[in-house]
């Protein structure tokens, strides 16, 4: 089977991804250029091969394709499977050494800092379009938004924050812009480290430097931050305000305070996760998985989005799923084990920030053309929707931002 973007993938990954774990937790597939790999779909195989670092690794150096060449030339994927200098791709004590330094320089983002930059950018996006009654929640808010945050946590100049976000959401993308993409990326974030070596600020780039990594590492591990934050943020934010746009019942529950901003985002962690699939690891022996024969030198793709709908383990009923998923933070969405996503904190704040500074301006925002499906992103690395037109009082805003700014002055 090849795993590359389909209606029913996008449209109805429970469907897919089901009708997948029928033939098994583990089941042989080809990505782009017919490149063949395993996907695991089962909740209980994909923990076991995110945890088991010794026989599925991280170093994609001992991957049989890559090693014997056999990778089509520019193939779109290569980005995220090239072996670099940062936390994802190393092991033992090096792994130790970088995801250290990356979190010691997370840790010097205050918390004060993050929260009033989240809030001072939102406030920015929404003036821009609050005033029309109408915007597309994507374009105009959930991806440009924690684009322009991170970018002023790295430290990058304003003016290049958006060419920051365009390269990541292509690159993510796939497909034949992917490797251009890739290339502007890093020339910008090479550009930013030379910068930085020469003019050190506060922010998280230079933390990196005096952290001990050399201008390789920081420049890998800030292609690692800013894909993996840039995306993972961008497609939760999109996808927690699709969920607020989509559901009527959300929005009274939330109103009437039987709900709130986190459980709604919990609820998107576990049904549209914004990590889809998680390319890869290597087996580093023959092993038997979930009843499957992998070889060694193997390509596994480890399917979070699959492993969070795995019924039959997790529970089908939509009454306990719901409560499930906004009491239980034991989704794969941040990954397992040694690779675990380091900065769940920051993105929580930046996305939680950002949907609740959107939910207090408009509270009455909602889909305006509901009788349409809300069409989606073709990735097979994130979900995202494609676009997101929303609707609201624009008169009622406008009040609602007069009454938000006398109580702040107070």
């Amino acid at each position: 089977m090849s795993l590359s973007s389909s209606d029913v993938m996008v449209d109805d990954p429970a469907a897919f991804y089901g009708r997948l774990r029928a033939h098994g937790q583990i089941v042989p597939v080809h990505l782009d250029g017919d490149v063949p790999a395993w996907l695991v779909t089962g909740y209980d195989a994909c923990n076991r091969v995110l945890r088991d670092g010794l026989t599925f690794t991280r170093d994609l150096g001992q991957w049989r394709i890559s090693r014997e060449g056999l990778l089509p030339r520019g193939w779109p994927l290569a980005p995220h499977v090239q072996p670099m200098r940062n936390m994802l791709f190393a092991s033992g004590e090096e792994h130790t050494r970088l995801r250290g330094a990356f979190k010691t320089s997370l840790a010097q983002v205050g918390q004060l800092r993050l929260r009033t930059t989240v809030t001072r950018v939102a406030d920015q996006l929404i003036d821009a379009f609050v005033r029309d009654g109408e915007a597309d929640l994507v374009s105009q808010y959930a991806v440009p938004l924690p684009g322009a945050v991170l970018a002023r946590l790295f430290g990058f100049p304003a003016e290049e924050a958006d060419q920051l976000q365009q390269d990541v959401m292509t690159l993510l993308g796939g497909g034949e812009a992917a490797l251009d993409a890739h290339a502007v990326l890093n020339h910008l974030i090479s550009v930013h480290v030379r910068r930085r070596r020469k003019d050190p600020r506060q922010d998280i780039t230079t933390w990196l430097l005096d952290a001990g990594l050399t201008e390789e590492e920081t420049r890998e591990s800030l292609w690692l931050a800013i894909n993996a934050g840039v995306g993972s943020s961008n497609a939760w934010m999109a996808n927690t305000c699709a969920l607020l746009a989509l559901a009527e019942d959300t929005r009274i529950d939330l109103r009437s305070g039987l709900q709130h901003i986190p459980g709604v985002m919990s609820r998107v962690l576990w049904d549209h996760t914004p990590d889809q699939q998680i390319i890869g690891r290597v087996a580093t022996a023959d092993v038997e998985l979930a009843g499957t024969a992998v070889r060694r030198g193997d390509l596994l793709v480890v399917s979070p989005a699959a492993a969070n709908l795995d019924h039959a383990r997790i529970g089908g009923d939509v009454t306990r799923r719901e409560a499930y998923a906004e009491g239980n933070s034991s989704h794969l969405s941040w990954g397992n084990g040694a690779h675990e996503c380091p900065a769940t904190g920051l993105a929580t704040v930046l996305v939680q920030g950002g949907v609740e500074r959107l939910w207090t301006r408009l509270d009455d925002l909602h889909l305006t053309y509901p009788d349409q499906p809300t069409r989606w992103s073709p990735s097979i690395i994130v979900r995202i929707p494609a676009a997101l037109p929303v609707s609201w009082d624009a008169g009622r805003a406008r009040a609602r931002a007069t009454t938000l700014a006398s109580v702040g002055a107070r």
